[in-house]
């Protein structure tokens, strides 16, 4: 890949949705993360607590606005690829984690493009 080459597989779109872990290694059920930006390959996102890399995560995403009348929620598995700390004000999320979702059922998934390509 070139200098500069777009490494993702699909595209992102900025939003700020709630992730709630529902499970994973070392990691407290309930720790809350939001999105930066999200597609249905991965996500950014800001968390509360250091994450170590290679971590996976079990998580419920919510989707909300676009063209959803009501909130919905997805479930995925999701990979930390890396965390790292933000600059002041982080406003109490003092990393940002970039994940990589593992498994994302299809119905799931064509929900979340679906909802993306509505925003």
């Amino acid at each position: 890949m070139g200098a500069g080459a777009e490494k993702r597989q699909h595209h992102r779109f900025m939003a700020r949705l709630d992730m709630r872990v529902v499970s994973g290694d070392r990691v407290a059920a309930g720790l809350q993360l939001t999105t930066i930006d999200i597609g249905v390959g991965g996500a950014r996102c800001v968390s509360p607590s250091l994450l170590a890399g290679g971590t996976i995560l079990h998580l419920t995403v919510t989707l909300a606005g676009g063209n959803l009348n009501e909130p919905q929620n997805i479930v995925l598995d999701a990979q930390v690829l890396r965390c790292v700390n933000r600059p002041e004000p982080h406003y109490g999320f003092p990393y940002e984690a970039a994940l990589l979702f593992v498994r994302l059922d299809t119905r799931d998934r064509r929900r979340l493009q679906g909802y993306l390509n509505s925003l």
